[in-house]
């Protein structure tokens, strides 16, 4: 490669041990190795890079000299909507699918219709997902939630929590408050799936079993402290539920008082309910199972251990109900991790 004869070899040679920047330095280096005979493909083996970066480096030497060897700052990619189009573009996204779309759930396919035909921006897929990419957007599986919830009464439960939780504390004084969230789940032979790692393009199969034993866990979690407390019954109503508010109310140091958050199920609110004095109950908003974390630990089990498998009876699904709650729920990190719990953070009072 022809190189012109700005700087001397050895002025070179210096420059490379002198340049704090790895990538000037590599660019002085090819044009000292093109100014002693190598060819590009040979600088290119050399230095592991593409024969063209090699020919670029040389050409941008020769129209500048060492100054063409540094960095070069471009403008960037240029947007492809406007601060105003992107605002209307997010809401369009944020409402989701009309009518008129006659889909469920946007694709890129769908939005990038909706960029040609409500934007007139004719664009490939790659540069929808990179505006979706750019506007911070992402594609997650979205948790359920009841057609009867209530946004704006949950809001005013969490925004009210820590009112709640401080007149609670000023009937103990003498007592440290500790938060717990309640629930239950059912866990049967009516099995799940979950994923698996598989070859690209295959199609993993798993067994799925669809016979009727069951049993119920029923559990209680401080996000704070990550203490975890479990019963397996095999029925649910009031008396279990009173069985199992008197074994956790002997969990609770005696200088401690237990807030329970839970929700409005018949059997928490049955006049046969008998509550410990070590403990004060509070109930959730109606249909609000995304207010209670302890609903993420049932997924983690579900995903983690109860999925993907066949239970021979119900003995079997006690085992394994059993082993899932001593390998996950005894590990206090690991549930300050999975039932964290910002708003419950903000009311902790001491």
């Amino acid at each position: 490669m022809y190189v012109k004869n700005y700087v001397s070899l050895e002025i070179l040679k210096e420059r490379t041990r002198s340049e704090k920047n790895p990538k000037v330095a590599r660019r002085i280096q090819i044009i000292i190795l093109a100014i002693q005979g190598y060819t590009a493909p040979a600088i290119a083996r050399s230095l592991s890079l593409s024969r063209r970066s090699c020919q670029q480096s040389v050409q941008r030497f020769n129209q500048q000299g060492l100054a063409g060897l540094q960095d070069q700052s471009g403008r960037g990619r240029k947007p492809l909507l406007s601060p105003e189009q992107n605002q209307i573009f997010k809401k369009r996204l944020d409402a989701g699918p009309t009518d008129a779309d006659g889909v469920c759930t946007f694709r890129g396919e769908d939005l990038r219709r909706i960029l040609e035909n409500e934007f007139g921006k004719v664009c490939s897929l790659g540069t929808v997902y990179y505006q979706l990419h750019q506007m911070g957007y992402v594609s997650l599986t979205p948790r359920p939630q009841h057609r009867n919830s209530d946004e704006e009464a949950q809001l005013d439960f969490k925004k009210k929590f820590p009112e709640t939780v401080q007149a609670i504390a000023e009937k103990y004084p003498d007592k440290k408050l500790r938060i717990f969230f309640q629930d239950e789940a059912r866990f049967g032979q009516q099995g799940t799936l979950t994923r698996v790692w598989a070859p690209q393009g295959s199609r993993p199969r798993a067994v799925r079993q669809t016979q009727y034993d069951y049993l119920w866990v029923i559990g209680v979690v401080c996000p704070e402290t990550g203490q975890a407390e479990g019963l397996l019954s095999p029925c649910l109503n009031t008396k279990m539920i009173n069985i199992f508010l008197e074994q956790f109310s002997e969990t609770i140091p005696v200088d401690e008082h237990a807030i329970v958050v839970w929700d409005g199920a018949g059997f928490h609110r049955s006049k046969a309910l008998v509550v410990p004095t070590n403990m004060t109950l509070i109930q959730l908003p109606p249909y609000s199972p995304e207010l209670n974390p302890i609903e993420n630990l049932w997924h983690y089990l579900k995903s983690h251990f109860w999925s993907n498998r066949v239970y021979n009876d119900f003995d079997a699904l006690m085992d394994a109900a059993e082993i899932a709650w001593r390998k996950a729920c005894l590990d206090t990190e690991l549930m300050k991790t999975v039932c964290n719990t910002p708003y419950a953070k903000r009311a902790t009072i001491n």
